[in-house]
């Protein structure tokens, strides 16, 4: 870095030089063609004015001022070849010309930073113009994508669990059904996170707020969980109390879905994983836990990240494309609520997000 701002010193100087020595030689041939002084007091001028644009740093204006000042007094003033002055008007003359000179340099200097300015400006908001198109159609072919996935997964998955409730758990048709089902499953939820993922980046991710009891939300959750993994066995921990919370049901029973396929992913069979909701004085306080592998610690600030996922590589590690927590933290902050992760100290993970126990009936809020 050093040796290239000394190479632009060098640079820059050389170009203050042979500028005013062009200035000079110009001077020359006007004084043989017998133009008066003036003509020459503005070629030094005009050498000045060149410097500043050619350069990039005031002092070489100034610097080009005082040597064309000087120059002008060398060469073209009586006596010759001195800096002495026999006219004394020849003073005013040269503060004037200094002046005039350092000030043309230093506009020079500002309208060429700002036109510098203006164009990055420029270059900035086409730049953010063509990737917020981008962003708009990668949107709308992600959508399109997503809703025609829709349909036929849902046939895909009623076929299989039509095929599970025809057989016997012994028989190997049930388990090719049920691999079936899970898989049309686990693309049913990447596709509904992808379009509220689509919702989140172009602010449309819509809150439609109504009081809801906590029980229920809890079971919706689980009962599709179950259907995912029924021999995982989740502990519930509720209020002795209906706690009724507003909220847009669906986009909760994501959040907690999310969360519980999460831990899921990260536990044993024999772990336990836990759902607790606690009531607080102005909030509601949802807790998803387990006792697996937990969090590594370069991982837990980055979490909650769009398309993040974990960097463990171990052999049995389960799919995840960096959807599932990002649209959690969406959604959750949308309700005006919060959302964090940690570990527990003797192992396992902790998720716990809030929602605000005030609202009114049928609130709308829109992200941002």
């Amino acid at each position: 870095m050093e040796k290239e701002k000394i190479k632009t010193y060098c640079k820059e100087s050389a170009i203050t030089c042979f500028i005013c020595l062009l200035s000079s030689v110009t001077g020359f041939v006007f004084r043989y063609a017998g133009f008066p002084e003036t003509n020459i007091v503005i070629i030094y001028l005009f050498g000045v004015v060149m410097t500043a644009r050619l350069t990039n740093y005031l002092a070489f204006g100034v610097i080009s001022s005082v040597m064309a000042t000087f120059a002008f007094n060398y060469l073209f003033t009586k006596p010759i070849h001195t800096f002495a002055v026999s006219d004394p008007s020849y003073l005013i003359t040269f503060a004037v010309m200094i002046f005039t000179a350092i000030a043309t340099s230093t506009m020079t200097i500002r309208m060429k930073k700002s036109m510098e300015e203006a164009r990055k400006r420029e270059i900035e908001k086409n730049a953010y113009k063509e990737k917020s198109e981008r962003e708009h159609y990668r949107g709308n072919i992600l959508r399109a994508i997503s809703h025609d996935l829709r349909t036929p997964l849902s046939g895909i998955m009623g076929t299989s669990e039509m095929i599970m409730d025809m057989s016997s758990k012994t028989e190997p048709r049930f388990e090719l059904a049920k691999g079936i089902w899970k898989d049309a499953d686990w693309l049913h939820t990447l596709v509904e996170n992808i379009l509220n993922m689509t919702r989140v980046e172009e602010g449309r991710l819509t809150i439609q707020k109504q009081p809801e009891v906590v029980d229920e939300i809890i079971e919706n959750a689980l009962e599709i969980i179950k259907k995912r993994a029924p021999e995982y066995d989740i502990q519930i921990e509720l209020p002795d109390d209906i706690l009724m919370v507003p909220m847009d049901a669906k986009l909760i029973i994501q959040v907690l879905v999310n969360l519980l396929d999460n831990a899921i992913k990260h536990s044993t069979v024999k772990q336990k994983i836990t759902v607790t909701v606690e009531e607080k004085p102005k909030c509601a306080v949802f807790i998803v836990s387990d006792n697996g592998e937990g969090i590594s610690e370069e991982d837990l600030p980055n979490i909650f990240e769009m398309f993040y996922t974990s960097r463990k590589n171990s052999a049995d590690s389960k799919r995840g494309v960096g959807f599932g927590l990002p649209i959690c933290d969406a959604i959750v902050k949308a309700h005006g609520g919060t959302i964090n992760a940690e570990n527990i100290s003797e192992g396992g993970a902790r998720f716990t997000f809030t929602l605000p126990l005030a609202a009114d009936e049928g609130e709308v809020i829109q992200s941002e």
